[in-house]
């Protein structure tokens, strides 16, 4: 097993060793690349070997990639050859998920949070145009406000929910983010669209693709109120749950990027 454990990190030390200066998601690339590695050496494996083959490949990938809670989540859980098979692969395509980028960040805002990762981001103050949400013509209403004001788009756009009666996440609004806070003026506008300023804050993030369905929603909240209970001397919850989206509906469901967030406060 350890002889199986050095080859597989020697061969992606290999096969690395012609790249130029490390990037910034260089750790990302290594395992991924690892990944790959440990499925064409596992191809033509019996199932003992196999097993041991993607055992290997799981240890490296969960500790290059310790700050990534989906990968650690899916890698641990996985126990036959089988299921850690789907695991890896799985986790192959958080690693190789590339955003695609349709618009700036709005001045000051940080990086996107990686897929799969919590992170605790500090946000700038900064204006944005609110809508109720409507169903889909929320949107629509943003977007004709920014056109008549000839207001640049950016991304994310922002979206908060909270519980109802029935514990069931429902969305408050959305709103589009200016790109800078100087554009515009503050007050209400036409069309059910406010301009407001937000202060400084402090979120605990994280990133994720595909579709943000409330079920799923659900789910991530309970995640991020789990992370929040693990550092319980330090913060707190303070405010709704928002989604950051950062591609349109021309994107493909499977191909989108977003972020699910919780404002927080120092204790």
């Amino acid at each position: 097993m350890l002889l199986l454990f050095a080859s597989l990190t020697g061969l992606l030390e290999v096969s690395l060793s012609d790249e130029p200066a490390i990037v910034e998601d260089s750790m990302n690339s290594q395992s991924a690349k690892l990944i790959a590695d440990g499925f064409a050496k596992a191809k033509d494996q019996p199932a003992a070997e196999r097993l041991q083959t993607f055992q290997a490949v799981a240890k490296v990938v969960q500790e290059k990639c310790a700050k990534n809670v989906l990968i650690a989540e899916q890698l641990q859980a996985a126990t036959s050859g089988e299921t850690l098979e789907t695991a890896l692969s799985a986790s192959y395509d958080l690693l190789t998920f590339k955003m695609k980028k349709e618009a700036d960040l709005p001045a000051g805002f940080p990086e996107p949070t990686p897929v799969g990762e919590i992170e605790l981001k500090q946000y700038p103050a900064y204006r944005l145009a609110r809508t109720a949400s409507e169903k889909n013509s929320g949107f629509f209403k943003l977007f004709a406000h920014i056109t008549l004001n000839r207001i640049e788009m950016t991304a994310p756009v922002e979206m908060t929910y909270r519980a109802n009666d029935k514990q069931v996440l429902e969305q408050i609004d959305m709103a589009f983010i200016y790109g800078d806070t100087k554009l515009g003026k503050t007050g209400d506008k036409l069309g059910g669209v406010t301009v407001q300023d937000i202060p400084a804050l402090t979120t605990v993030s994280i990133g994720l693709k595909g579709d943000n369905d409330r079920v799923k929603l659900s789910e991530v909240e309970r995640r991020l109120e789990r992370w929040l209970a693990q550092h319980a001397t330090d913060h707190e919850r303070a405010g709704n749950l928002r989604v950051l989206g950062y591609n349109s509906p021309q994107v493909s469901p499977d191909s989108r990027y977003y972020e699910v967030e919780l404002p927080i406060k120092m204790k």
